[in-house]
């Protein structure tokens, strides 16, 4: 594929904003891709409406294949999206995704502050959102079917957890297993937080071959 002819739409997460990504937005552009480091308010807005922001974006966009990267919550946006793009055919096709430190079954952390109204009140709708029980929004958004999705976690060189408040490995606010879809074509764990992990030279690494050949490549 002619990389030019595509879209990496990145995609940040809870609480952050678009200068996370930006070390991976910039590797991508040297390498040849163009990019769209997507802006959003991640804590008033629903994920849901933030979903169908980008969905409209995306169609004004006028581009025959997008792919996506996305941190954190960021993947939740993008799988809201799908609930609009399924029902498309005249949407983009959507060709490869990297999750990175996706809370694609909700997250610990989630599920505390979602217990107090006090919390909720200022942390907004997607802390509820991101509950790990079966009835949260996270585990009732349609997955990437059609695509081909790698994903990427962190936690210590241990192989234990930066959160001591989480059972077992972690990365500081979910565990592998909160971040697996169970269609993901890849998967990889590195040695780093949450947050630090998008600023890893080892995961710009694996962002520019998943998306160049579908695999995070041999370890």
């Amino acid at each position: 594929m002619n990389y030019s002819n595509q879209k990496v739409y990145l995609i940040h997460g809870y609480g952050s904003s678009t200068i996370l990504l930006k070390s991976i937005e910039n590797y991508l552009k040297k390498n040849k891709f163009v990019t769209v480091n997507y802006s959003y308010n991640s804590i008033r807005d629903d994920i849901r409406k933030s979903g169908h922001n980008l969905y409209n974006k995306i169609k004004r966009d006028r581009i025959d294949t997008v792919s996506f990267v996305t941190h954190s919550m960021g993947a939740l946006v993008m799988r809201a999206l799908l609930t609009y793009s399924i029902k498309d055919s005249s949407f983009p096709i959507i060709y490869r995704i990297v999750m990175i430190t996706p809370p694609n079954h909700g997250t610990e952390i989630a599920d505390f502050f979602s217990s107090s109204s006090i919390f909720k009140f200022f942390l907004g709708p997607n802390v509820e959102n991101m509950r790990t029980d079966s009835n949260s929004l996270a585990n009732r958004l349609p997955l990437p079917l059609k695509s081909q999705v790698g994903v990427i976690v962190g936690e210590k060189s241990d192989s234990t957890g930066y959160n001591p408040f989480i059972k077992g490995s972690n990365d500081g606010y979910l565990t592998p297993d909160e971040a697996k879809l169970g269609m993901e074509k890849d998967f990889r764990i590195i040695h780093k937080s949450h947050t630090l992990i998008t600023q890893s030279k080892e995961t710009r690494r694996l962002v520019l071959s998943f998306l160049r050949n579908g695999t995070f490549g041999k370890e």
